[in-house]
């Protein structure tokens, strides 16, 4: 489940903001996902998924994933693009195969990018 800039009363909703998260800004010139490990909080609105698993962050800051997201939306003034949770929802992860990026660093280095996205196309 995403989460976004709404309210929530719901316990088990409530308890995912301080579980570990994949956090991004609505406006951006390109995707840029962070990884929030357990037990921090994020001060400014953000949308966010509740998930440890690195894989998905990596998949999300791959130029396919990018591409396909900006697909679904509007570019706004500058060039900034609104990465809302209805579109980056929309992204289908793969089940099988996750294992393998998972192996990488939440900051992987220049090479370690370039795997990543081999991984991700193919």
């Amino acid at each position: 489940m995403i989460f976004g800039l709404e309210k929530s009363s719901n316990k088990t909703e409530m308890e995912d903001f301080s579980k570990p998260k994949i956090v991004w800004g609505n406006l951006n010139l390109e995707g840029a996902y962070s990884y929030a490990p357990d037990g921090m909080f994020i001060n400014a609105p953000s949308p966010f998924i509740a998930t440890s698993n690195t894989a998905i962050l990596h998949i999300l800051n791959s130029k396919i994933a990018d591409y396909y997201i900006r697909s679904l939306g509007v570019t706004r003034n500058g060039g900034y693009f609104e990465y809302k949770p209805m579109f980056v929802e929309k992204l289908p992860i793969p089940k099988c195969g996750l294992e393998r990026l998972c192996k990488y660093p939440i900051q992987p280095n220049t090479e370690q990018e370039h795997e990543i996205e081999h991984i991700i196309h193919h």
